[in-house]
């Protein structure tokens, strides 16, 4: 992630280009698109040529040292995003990555932080803290955000590999 926040953000730096990654469950399931949502399905036959890696760019305006990213899909053509609330709520938006860099402002809704945990890594809603990213088990389910101080669903777990894609 280092090369990454260089690459945007280090002096006479030209603006780069999103970062890509696979991001899998502690099943080593990987995201599909599915319904206009997010879903942590098993990578075997038809279904591995449709995992969607993530993108993702840092973000300018937030505390480095935390590791905001600005993280989406689709080559960073759609932004994950999280609305705020008791209930936080994990949606997809048509707004490209770059744009929410160069915007700054705004982009928060869209920034996770990521924390790295011996091989796993955990990604808090820069908008929601104390919100993760999580999937459950079993199989289908969607990609959410549990809430803080609320303990997760059983069989759910917000740590996942980045493995290269």
């Amino acid at each position: 992630m280092e090369a990454l926040f260089e690459e945007f953000l280090g002096k006479g730096s030209p603006r780069g280009r999103p970062h890509h990654f696979v991001l899998r469950d502690t099943e080593q399931r990987g995201l599909c698109l599915r319904g206009g949502r997010l879903v942590p399905t098993p990578l075997q036959g038809a279904s591995a040529d449709q995992e969607e890696p993530i993108s993702v760019v840092p973000n300018p305006r937030l505390e480095r040292r935390r590791c905001p990213l600005i993280v989406g899909i689709r080559g960073g053509s759609r932004a994950l995003s999280c609305s705020p609330g008791p209930e936080p709520r994990l949606q997809l938006e048509d707004v490209g990555l770059l744009e929410l860099f160069s915007r700054g402002e705004g982009a928060t809704p869209c920034t996770f932080y990521k924390t790295f945990g011996g091989s796993t890594h955990t990604f808090e809603a820069a908008a929601c803290p104390g919100a993760f990213l999580s999937a459950s088990s079993p199989s289908p389910s969607f990609l959410f955000l549990f809430p803080p101080l609320v303990p997760p669903p059983p069989g759910s777990s917000s740590s996942f590999h980045l493995p290269p894609p």
